[in-house]
């Protein structure tokens, strides 16, 4: 066992980093969200405009302006906006991921002991669904760390109360700090957990005197200092549609309307936990028990407080996607690794439950890294992944078995370590290499090795139809035009563009506007994984276009 609390939270950070990486640089740009955020930053670096936030010639009014502030922050350090390396925008939620995990390392500490947090930070760390939102260059991964950072403050504040000591000022301070910066990535997602937080212990305590300790007129001050330029800048900018597009748009549409077909029933994100937080599986269902029976603790109380209220409303809202209850995860955390060592190693009914849930999704996962190639890969990755698959299987089982005999900790060491592996292997190495799902790289390399590339060979901007996928424009170019099959042969004949990519479905309005000039240089088919339909691009050329 490791006795140094440096040493552990050493680990943490570290497991938190190796798990953050896995699909850093070999995951393409992902289609819809992570291309428009990356794009956007892409045109600040571009124009100098670090106010507006645009996706080509439209304002994108959804979120704030802060993720695109570091990401332009990150694109500047360690690339360049014509390079389109997506990496590079990616930093920012490897960075947030790795905060998430020492804060949550913070709070377990806090509220229990060392080993409770070293525990909880290594299972939030190896969430998938953490795992995924670190290599992927949109809000939610700083967010996570902001939102475990104001959380944490609030356990010291809320604590120091509870247990009648003295509290540090600036405790209170880095609090209104984090919600600052987290309105600037993410809007109101940050305060409203907290909010719900607060609501939730007064109403178990029956009273509130910690609020005074929050210092709110300081703190709200603060925020309105942080946010405020911005927010004004940006209103005077849009002439005010940001926030009525922001908040009535894109905020509010989403609690009564699902958006973008992302629907779910009440539920949804309650059936989808024991997949999205694997690792902690076997641990989530004895946790939640042990945390209802000792709530007459005001660490019980808070973690419940901290799950309980926003997950009610993010199972309301008719808007569902996997991510929106992250923020809540650091808790679900704390609570299963608070259960396995007070608990300890004894089996029981409950245990060997979350142990079989444990089991079948590993080994749905583990089937998944010899299926995917299978249907989605032209190359021969069949028997690598077989032998991974059958690989991770095994260690699934081992593990499973870990829990089944109750022996928790062990197995909540082995499951972090192995989703950790799995993260890796999934978007390390599987994944990069589906192929078919690859159509804005594979366009963008083959107009590249034409000498056709706008970015890279400084050639002609092109015309994409019947394709509009964002992560096209991002790595073809701002300027690339997305529009109609006839309206890209009118391009192409007029001169405006000598290459047009064009999707079967558009050929042939394209073809009787581009006339006998358009002459087939490449195809690229596959699956536009974005809303499930197979594609077929052919690349166009004016017979005078260099080849």
């Amino acid at each position: 066992m490791i006795a140094s609390t440096g040493a552990k939270l050493g680990i943490v950070a570290l497991f938190a980093a190796f798990v953050a990486m896995a699909g850093l640089w070999t995951l393409p740009p992902l289609d819809r969200d992570e291309a428009r955020f990356a794009q956007a930053t892409a045109q600040m670096l571009e124009t100098g405009d670090y106010i507006t936030i645009r996706f080509q010639d439209r304002e994108r009014n959804k979120k704030p302006a802060g993720i695109y502030w570091a990401q332009a922050a990150s694109v500047s350090v360690f690339s360049s906006v014509e390079a389109r390396s997506i990496w590079a925008y990616r930093i920012p939620s490897v960075i947030g991921v790795i905060f998430a995990a020492i804060f949550t390392f913070l709070a377990g500490r806090r509220l229990y002991d060392d080993e409770t947090g070293f525990i909880a930070g290594l299972l939030i760390a190896s969430a998938p669904l953490v795992a995924a939102e670190a290599t992927i260059a949109k809000t939610d991964g700083v967010l996570l760390a902001l939102v475990c950072a104001a959380q944490y403050a609030f356990i010291e504040i809320y604590g120091a109360h509870a247990e009648g000591r003295r509290q540090d000022w600036r405790t209170a301070i880095s609090f209104w700090i984090a919600q600052g910066a987290a309105v600037l990535v993410k809007g109101p997602i940050a305060p409203m957990v907290s909010v719900l937080t607060g609501a939730g212990v007064a109403a178990a305590d029956r009273r509130a005197g910690w609020t005074f300790r929050m210092r709110p007129f300081i703190g709200l001050l603060i925020v309105a200092l942080m946010v405020a330029p911005w927010a004004l800048a940006i209103n005077d900018a849009t002439d005010g549609r940001f926030f009525k597009d922001a908040i009535g748009g894109d905020m509010l549409g989403k609690v009564g309307e699902a958006q973008e077909k992302h629907a779910g029933p009440p539920g949804y994100h309650t059936l989808l936990v024991w997949v999205m937080f694997w690792p902690a599986a076997a641990l989530i269902g004895p946790g939640l028990v042990h945390i209802w029976k000792d709530r007459a603790n005001w660490q019980a109380r808070f973690l419940l407080a901290w799950i309980a209220p926003t997950w009610i409303v993010f199972e309301i809202a008719a808007t569902k996607l996997p991510h929106y209850v992250m923020p809540l995860y650091p808790a679900l955390a704390i609570i299963a690794a608070h259960a396995v060592l007070k608990d300890g190693d004894r089996p029981s009914l409950l245990r060997r439950l979350g142990a079989a849930t444990y089991g079948g999704v590993g080994l749905a996962a583990s089937a998944a890294i010899a299926i995917l190639p299978i249907m989605l890969s032209a190359g021969p990755m069949t028997v690598y992944c077989y032998g991974l698959s059958a690989a991770f299987a095994i260690a699934t089982i081992y593990v499973t078995a870990l829990f089944w005999r109750g022996r928790a900790r062990k197995g909540s060491l082995a499951a972090a370590g192995l989703a950790g592996l799995y993260a890796w292997a999934l978007m390390g190495a599987v994944l990069p290499n589906l192929d078919h799902l690859a159509v804005s790289p594979r366009l963008s390399a083959a107009l590249d090795e034409a000498g056709l590339h706008p970015i890279r060979d400084e050639a002609q901007n092109i015309a994409i139809a019947g394709y509009s996928e964002p992560s096209a424009v991002f790595l073809i170019g701002t300027e690339t035009a997305l529009v109609s099959g006839a309206l890209a042969g009118q391009m192409f004949a007029n001169g405006e563009v000598s290459v047009a990519a064009v999707e079967a479905r558009e050929e042939g309005p394209f073809l009787d506007a581009a006339g006998d000039l358009a002459r087939s240089l490449a195809v690229i088919d596959g699956l536009n994984y974005s809303n499930g339909k197979p594609v077929e691009i052919t690349i166009y050329v004016r017979d005078q276009a260099p080849l």
